[in-house]
């Protein structure tokens, strides 16, 4: 016995977790536990090092199963007593840990552990840090810390996410010992109780609202619609209304960690209600949920997928039409958002409206989504961009009556973005064109004559040509930062040794505005980015309107021969890729004849030493060969130069 001590005690987590495992065996072994009680207290209260508390508190956490029939209520008495003391320890491990063990020894003991003797602790760890205090001696070491004046605030010298003291261990503390009680928790759950943990969702510090979130997880499974009035600190009806504002609030945050844990407490708060009660929080919470699937956080992704299926099981596009309204108005409100990431997410929900929900449902609301999209191509983020060239030629192809006032705009936004810097931009612009087509044969023309105009842009290029014109060769937070006219040797001062960001729910905040069309922010396309964005325009078109494709599928071969851009391979690549669905719209003898000038410049791909452009060059003989016949295209790459016959025919069959 007189080892544990020292053992328990070890400087290293990963020794002190090897005694406890040693410990616990051991505990569980005997049936007289004082001694063993008597060194995890002593070691709790006694001993000077933070580890040694750390190891009692890991040890106590996994012995209470085994010391329910044999401790005392003076021993469990003495241990809760302990350990709630450390709830306000110096060190945040130990609170962390103290508030874990507080949890499991309720679990054994019972909802006693949080009245007797952890509520008034826990209550005055929250309440007392909601707010920042800081001393004046403190904030003046502060101050001298930054380098800042005496008149510095104590928000401008601490980051949002800064420690609170012991509000969030606090919290956490108070999410486990609700977890350790479960179901008798609910005369607990008082609207003073309710009041505090709101309270936290609202705080600054991410970190709280999170834990604050996971709180309310655990309080939805406490107070239920069949627990009992009596049994309850505050009315299920009451509960509900309030805590279905807060979950909006949640699911709506900047963070993801909050909206992952807000997602969780939301799930477990539709899921026991029937299907009545479940339908009154619709209007609420159904398009956040329905957002949340497209988030960018692969979790909360993930996690609201899974959710909206359980919830909405195989009506959800009913539910959607049944509360259109409040959907339209939320994914609005989110396309305009300061997070470039939460912007992304409305305008792809807005294509998914084009493309699933009841077009009488939608139809009122067709101008003004698209007045949004239209607003949302003047972004600084090109995933932003890309998700509003989706929606729009959605909602253009769906509606054609609707939003033929709003076309010309959309046509000018359209053609500037199949130039745009991002291959991907380039490829759905092409995809919207493509769907407009058929639905306003007005625009054909247009359409026509401005790929005839683009598609050969690429041969006057000049030499230096470069893949992201104008841009660092870096993104963040998936904007490419533009070039000042010294980046390299005379970096901005404005936006050097400035504040750096974790992640992208922090990301500067890209404005709505200011993006490649607005607010003086041009970044320059090169030629050959608009050539290229014309052959996912020929693509698009080739099976609605063949006679424009056959017309300039000769220019569109010419572009193969071009070498004397340095980001010529890049050009060849989409050409290859999109060359076999091109040749089946234009038809057989139109591909025929451009093999004379194609046939060579693919052999120079495959000869190539850039990787995707030689794939896409092996994949497009091979489809052509089958469009044509194996023997069909082997004759002509002989008649043309029998040399080039071995370099092929391992692509000629499949």
């Amino acid at each position: 016995m007189d080892a544990w001590p020292e053992k328990l005690s070890a400087h290293l987590r990963i020794d002190r977790e090897k005694a406890v495992d040693e410990f616990v065996a051991e505990f569980a072994a005997v049936d007289d536990i004082r001694e063993h009680i008597t060194v995890l207290h002593t070691l709790l209260t006694d001993s000077e090092t933070w580890e040694a508390k750390h190891g009692a508190l890991l040890a106590l956490a996994q012995c209470f199963d085994s010391a329910k029939d044999k401790a005392t209520d003076e021993e469990v008495a003495k241990l809760a007593t302990a350990m709630t003391s450390l709830l306000t320890h110096k060190e945040f491990r130990i609170r962390t840990q103290s508030g874990i063990t507080l949890g499991a020894m309720a679990s054994v003991f019972g909802a006693r552990i949080y009245v007797d003797f952890a509520r008034d602790v826990i209550w005055t760890c929250i309440a007392d840090n909601i707010e920042r205090h800081i001393d004046e001696a403190e904030l003046d070491v502060l101050r001298k810390r930054v380098g800042a004046d005496a008149s510095a605030t104590p928000d401008a010298l601490l980051y949002e996410s800064a420690g609170w003291k012991t509000l969030d261990t606090g919290f956490k503390a108070l999410l486990e010992v609700t977890k350790g009680v479960g179901e008798a928790f609910a005369p607990f759950v008082t609207q003073e109780l309710i009041s505090l943990v709101f309270a936290g969702l609202k705080h600054t510090n991410r970190f709280v609202r999170e834990t604050g979130y996971y709180v309310c997880a655990e309080l939805v499974q406490v107070i239920r619609e069949e627990t009992s009035a009596e049994m309850t600190g505050v009315p299920f009806t009451d509960f509900c209304d309030q805590m279905s504002q807060q979950l909006a609030i949640g699911l709506a945050d900047n963070w993801s960690q909050v909206r992952m844990a807000s997602s969780v407490a939301t799930r477990k708060f539709l899921l026991p209600m029937n299907d009545e009660l479940r339908a009154r929080f619709f209007p609420l919470l159904i398009p956040r949920m329905a957002l949340n699937r497209y988030y960018v956080a692969e979790g909360v992704r993930i996690y609201s997928q899974e959710s909206w299926a359980q919830v909405a099981k195989d009506q959800g596009r009913e539910i959607v039409a049944t509360y259109i309204k409040e959907t339209v108005e939320f994914y609005i409100e989110q396309s305009q958002a300061d997070n470039h990431a939460v912007r992304e997410a409305a305008c792809a929900c807005i294509a998914e409206l084009g493309g699933k929900i009841d077009p009488a449902a939608l139809e009122p609301y067709v101008i003004t989504l698209l007045e949004c999209l239209e607003e949302s191509f003047q972004d600084d983020s090109w995933p932003v961009r890309d998700a509003a060239c989706i929606a729009s030629g959605r909602f253009l192809g769906c509606f054609p009556e609707k939003s033929m006032a709003l076309l010309d705009k959309f046509l000018t936004l359209f053609f500037h973005h199949l130039g745009d810097n991002i291959w991907s931009v380039r490829e759905n612009a092409a995809v919207a064109l493509g769907r407009i087509a058929p639905s306003f044969p007005s625009a054909v023309p247009e359409i026509e004559a401005k790929l005839k105009e683009l598609l050969p842009s690429a041969q006057s290029q000049v030499e230096d040509s470069a893949k992201h014109s104008g841009l660092q060769n870096a993104t963040l937070f998936g904007v490419a930062q533009p070039l000042t006219k010294e980046t390299d040797s005379f970096p901005d001062p404005e936006h050097t040794n400035q504040q750096m960001y974790s992640c992208g729910s922090l990301a500067p905040k890209l404005k709505r505005k200011g993006g490649c069309m607005d607010c003086g922010y041009h970044r320059p396309q090169e030629l050959w980015e608009k050539s290229d964005g014309c052959i996912y325009l020929m693509r698009e078109l080739a099976a609605s309107q063949p006679r424009i494709v056959k017309e300039n599928i000769q220019t569109l071969a010419d572009l193969s021969n071009l070498r004397h851009f340095k980001h010529h391979v890049h050009l060849l690549e989409t050409l290859w890729k999109q060359l076999p669905i091109i040749a089946k719209g234009a038809g057989k003898s139109p591909c025929k004849a451009i093999l004379e000038t194609i046939i060579p410049n693919l052999a120079y791909s495959l000869k190539g030493d850039h990787p995707l452009s030689c794939v896409a060059a092996q994949e497009c003989t091979q489809q052509l060969a089958g469009y044509l016949g194996p023997s069909i295209l082997a004759g002509r790459i002989e008649l043309i130069d029998d040399r080039l016959l071995p370099l092929f025919q391992p692509y000629l069959h499949r």
